[in-house]
């Protein structure tokens, strides 16, 4: 198996990621579910605020999360350390590199390593995905832009929030968890 990387190294950063129904039995039988409930965000509340800054709702982060049961939420950079730790010796990683084309014969042609052959190509590279428009097309045809967008960053923690998340939406605007603008 091979992965392709286009980051340098093993991207550390990324929102968090909620493990829950047939992904909690994977995670399990990859030995990892210990791991990743040590390193859960454990968030606890979910608080939404007015444009002066004013708590006006605080709910469980469960029930804003729409997590149950088992579920658990981790940090996307832990779980590609955690999947990264597990995989290294048996897994070769391409990093620095991506995939430019794809054949039918399962040729792959990448930007900065020679070409390759491979039994099955499979594109796990994001919303837009390079990989999924060598093989279908045009992402214009296949998505419908609903008016909404989303910017996740790390920012240091101002507002002294401790498993808090702060969501300040009004229409047409919208500053979520951790953001320094309510």
């Amino acid at each position: 198996m091979t992965v392709v990387e286009r980051a340098p190294a093993i991207r550390t950063g990324g929102y968090k990621v909620d493990i829950r129904g047939a992904a909690l039995q994977v995670i399990e039988r990859m030995g990892l579910l210990d791991a990743v409930r040590a390193r859960s965000t454990d968030m606890r509340v979910a608080t939404h605020y007015d444009a002066a800054g004013k708590a006006v709702a605080t709910m469980d982060a469960a029930l804003f999360g729409g997590r149950a049961g088992d579920d658990v939420e981790i940090m996307r950079g832990d779980l590609n350390e955690l999947l990264f730790d597990l995989t290294r010796d048996e897994v070769e990683y391409v990093f620095g590199d991506s995939i430019t084309a794809v054949a039918e014969d399962g040729t792959v042609t990448f930007e900065h390593s020679g070409p390759r052959t491979f039994d099955l190509v499979i594109g796990a590279d994001g919303a837009h995905s390079t990989t999924r428009r060598i093989a279908f097309g045009e992402e214009s045809r296949f998505s419908r832009d609903l008016g909404y967008y989303i910017s996740i960053c790390t920012v240091p923690n101002t507002l002294g929030l401790d498993r808090e998340e702060a969501v300040h939406a009004t229409p047409g605007h919208a500053w979520p968890s951790g953001s320094s603008s309510p």
